[in-house]
């Protein structure tokens, strides 16, 4: 039952009272008082709906009490109905002056004071019900921000966990891709790999994109660019869409078009490669024609482009048409199950060409193909066109057998000058971040955090890069770039991270890093990184020496700057030794760090929390990484629950993760050990000897990179030597380095005996 309205009446005469009161009681809880000052004790004490006021009164007429009514927050809002026996309008405006909504005169007439009171109760109630609808819209809009925020963090984090195993599938896949001497059937595997590790790249973008698009933060950022350049890149990259089916590509553009203009290049490259792919993708056989034109506006300051997408493939019907920009939507499924793709691509299309203020329209007929039209508005850069000579560069471009295998070898520019610090706390992605770099033939440093990387600054160290990992133990990436630039450090930073969330770009440019690498590390993006900061600030002539040195000395150059090129790649990644060095190392150090918290039993401590969670963040990545799918979930499980301060759950499964970790890490090292069983040689004891003391004399001299590249480059050895250089190597990593200097001083006795 609905609850009825309250009205307060005030009157001095007891009569008004009664014969109001009675009016009013069957519809209303009705109160009443005798006197102003009551009238606002219990106006402050019950609210009513509405007052009923009379004007004439002793010690506290009807103006009086209103004006005490306005000043008090709690009740300034509730409606006043005069009631008064006087005839004179000038005090029934001064009333309504005051804030009075309305009259009621004496005699009363029934019918007249009902209809007043139920329509100032009326408005007062929908008042109620418009504030009530603000609310609830209000929290709803709250709810959705907060389900909007939630969903921003889990796809930061899915983006997180997914790039981070696949920085070393696709770093070591792109590794291997360079040996000249790959057999047909592993070339081929590696090409179907890497193929499939952008395709869940790009899913993965995708679905990144669209949330950037529901939550509102999708920009468009206007910039200058080369419209050959855009043109030729989008091409280039849908051409292996291709593969073996019978399709001809044509591209028509004409020398008028402007050679630059400026807009938002790589959201335009986005909506080329979406309607390229879906061209490619959709056309079994037969022709994909793009047409790219410029239509000149406002006396040649803006320009609009219209682009062209036309295909013989496989069309769609009118029901179709309707439902081609809807999430997810993907037609004829059994069909087309072959075919790649989460049906986000025109819908994230549709928004970026709203974005900019474009138009788009859509042509298509069953079994005959399908036609995108695509008009933008830019801005104009200089009166400078294509030409014809351009135009026609481009127009011959013809479609070509390339692999991604073909794709990543490039023709890398020799930097021996040039000197870069990798800063990564998990083993393996340093293993394939300096295992990618050594193809310059740069000099490379390594630091497994920020603390470490600021102390080889300060102690005089200056980089043509620094790579910086973000998360990292004792300080991540972003405290110790900025500790970096707080005390005058100015070369270039470079963000390298799994956090490639849409805009997290913007985040680290601008919190001091120059440039940002998200992973897995395309190659592609790393090349253009070291050719800008590094090979781009030397003279010719430097450039020049260097290129003539690398054809001179490429057959002897120091081993520390080469890749090993076997002449047959290992059949498992996890044969190789320094890869599999680098899985015991992130283990041994899990093992240790995990050892400590069980046995202090200090989880709820936000220091030792946050070493947990870095750990298992870190171990989750390295075991991921060499198949060990079910520690990594349950590693990804101990994550979790750091995130939300679940100690219970730590301490149930850590004890049981830790075992397992236990046994995992004596598994590798057995592995290494028949690595290094089936790879036992004779050595040099005179030559071994000169190479141990000067590891020795770099031991005394804290040189912890020198002692690393010295041993790498002992590779003619026998199980003893490598057993010691192993232990070296494990005191190095720990900063142990009188340990390692005695150890080497003992074995170079055995050696020369």
């Amino acid at each position: 039952m609905e609850e009825k309205n309250s009205i307060l009446i005030v009157d001095d005469d007891t009569s008004n009272l009664m014969e109001l009161t009675h009016i009013l009681k069957s519809d209303y809880k009705v109160r009443a008082v005798r006197d102003g000052t009551s009238a606002l004790e219990n106006a402050k004490e019950y609210l009513p709906d509405i007052i009923l006021l009379d004007v004439i009164m002793p010690d506290m007429n009807g103006f009086e009490v209103l004006a005490e009514l306005k000043k008090t927050d709690k009740t300034k809002a509730i409606p006043v109905i005069f009631i008064t026996g006087m005839k004179e309008s000038v005090n029934e405006s001064e009333g309504l002056t005051m804030g009075a909504v309305d009259y009621i005169r004496k005699p009363f007439d029934t019918t007249v004071v009902k209809l007043r009171v139920s329509q100032q109760l009326k408005i007062i109630n929908l008042q109620r019900e418009l504030e009530r609808a603000v609310a609830v819209a209000e929290n709803a809009a709250k709810a959705a921000e907060a389900a909007s925020k939630s969903k921003s963090s889990f796809l930061t984090n899915m983006s997180h966990e997914i790039r981070t195993p696949m920085n070393a599938i696709m770093g070591i896949t792109d590794i291997l891709m360079q040996s000249q001497t790959l057999p047909d059937e592993i070339a081929e595997g590696l090409d179907k790999i890497y193929a499939s590790s952008e395709m869940l790249l790009g899913i993965i973008n995708d679905i990144l994109d669209f949330s950037k698009i529901e939550a509102g933060k999708l920009d468009i950022i206007p910039a200058q660019y080369k419209v050959a350049s855009m043109v030729n890149d989008a091409i280039h990259l849908n051409m292996m869409r291709i593969g073996n089916r019978p399709i001809t590509f044509e591209l028509k553009i004409e020398g008028d078009v402007p050679a630059e203009l400026i807009g938002d290049e790589l959201r335009i490259k986005q909506i080329l490669n979406n309607l390229l792919s879906n061209a490619f993708k959709y056309t079994d056989a037969g022709k994909v024609t793009m047409s790219f034109i410029a239509e000149w506006e406002r006396g040649k300051e803006d320009v609009v482009i219209v682009l062209n997408v036309e295909d013989t493939g496989h069309g769609m019907t009118r029901e179709q048409l309707d439902k081609l920009f809807d999430e997810y939507s993907r037609f004829n499924e059994e069909a087309n199950r072959n075919i790649e793709g989460t049906g986000l691509g025109l819908s994230i299309t549709q928004h970026l060409v709203n974005l900019m203020d474009g138009q788009l329209s859509v042509e298509s007929e069953p079994d005959k193909g399908t036609s995108v039209s695509i008009r933008l508005p830019q801005k104009a850069k200089g009166s400078e066109i294509l030409g014809d000579d351009v135009a026609e560069n481009l127009r011959r471009f013809r479609q070509s057998s390339i692999t991604y295998s073909e794709k990543r070898k490039l023709e890398r520019e020799p930097m021996p000058y040039g000197i870069v610090l990798i800063v990564d706390d998990t083993e393996t992605n340093l293993f394939v971040a300096v295992r990618l770099m050594k193809f310059y033939k740069l000099q490379i440093d390594t630091a497994i955090n920020g603390r470490e990387a600021i102390d080889k600054v300060k102690k005089g160290m200056v980089y043509d890069i620094i790579f910086m990992d973000h998360m990292m133990p004792e300080m991540d990436g972003m405290e110790a770039t900025k500790h970096l630039r707080d005390h005058g450090y100015k070369s270039p930073v470079v963000a390298l991270t799994a956090n490639a969330v849409a805009g997290q770009s913007d985040v680290f440019l601008g919190n001091g890093f120059d440039d940002f690498i998200s992973k897995p590390i395309d190659i592609v993006q790393l090349d253009n990184v070291l050719n800008k900061h590094i090979r781009d600030k030397q003279t010719p002539e430097v450039i020049r020496a260097a290129r003539q040195q690398n054809q001179n000395t490429d057959a002897t150059v120091d081993s520390s700057l080469q890749i090993d090129h076997r002449s047959e790649p290992p059949d498992d990644l996890a044969m190789d030794p320094q890869f599999l060095e680098s899985a015991i190392s992130d283990t041994r150090k899990a093992v240790n760090l995990l050892d400590e918290l069980c046995l202090s039993n200090t989880y709820e401590k936000d220091d030792d929390l946050r070493r947990f969670a870095i750990t298992v963040h870190g171990m989750k990545s390295t075991l991921r990484t060499i198949s060990q799918a079910e520690l990594s979930d349950t590693a990804a499980l101990l994550e979790d629950a750091s995130r939300e301060l679940n100690i219970d759950l730590i301490k149930q499964v850590t004890p049981g993760f830790l075992k397992s970790l236990r046994v995992l890490q004596e598994k590798l090292k057995s592995k290494l050990n028949e690595c290094v069983n089936d790879s036992e040689t004779h050595e040099d004891p005179e030559n071994l000897h000169d190479q141990l003391s000067v590891i020795k004399e770099m031991c005394a001299d804290y040189n912890r990179k020198g002692v690393l590249d010295a041993v790498a480059d002992i590779t003619l050895s026998t199980k003893k030597t490598k057993e010691v250089l192993g232990a070296v190597k494990e005191h190095i990593r720990n900063s142990e380095f009188e340990e390692a200097e005695n150890l080497i001083v003992e074995y170079m006795k055995e050696v020369i005996r």
